[in-house]
């Protein structure tokens, strides 16, 4: 047996590792329970902002939401948070889990009713990064 360290490891080999994760996750959960989920903010075609995620059981995971600056602070984020949640809630979800950024959107989140329940400081190096969870309401 041999340990090879490297720092560029292959588009292959992070996808063998991910697979055989995968694999045995399996035996614990079916992965008929995860659903791909996205909302976009839209103007003749062209995507200016967004949120992507998933719905794992009973969670969404929130990926990425992203608008841009010409359109903030205009209740668009909300409207495309507000629209994940809905779907995600029809889905079964009743949590929510995302996590950001000390210089991205904390107070936006906490805005959205998201608490945090985890701070990694020094994050990578002069920055904080929250994690935070929502109890979603039932409709």
């Amino acid at each position: 047996m041999t340990l090879r360290i490297t720092t560029s490891p292959s588009e292959a080999e992070i996808e063998q590792i991910y697979q055989s994760l995968l694999t045995y996750n399996l035996q614990f959960f079916s992965e008929d329970i995860h659903s791909p989920l996205a909302v976009f903010y839209e103007r003749e075609g062209k995507i200016l902002g967004g949120i992507t995620g998933s719905k794992l059981g009973n969670w969404l995971r929130i990926n990425y939401l992203w608008l841009d600056e010409s359109l903030r602070k205009q209740g668009i984020g909300t409207q495309l948070i507000q629209a994940m949640e809905d779907k995600a809630k029809q889905l079964g979800a009743k949590y929510a889990e995302v996590d950001t950024f000390s210089f991205q959107a904390k107070p936006f989140y906490e805005k959205q009713g998201y608490q945090i329940i985890s701070t990694l400081i020094e994050y990578p190096v002069q920055h904080e990064k929250y994690y935070f969870m929502k109890k979603l309401s039932c409709s």
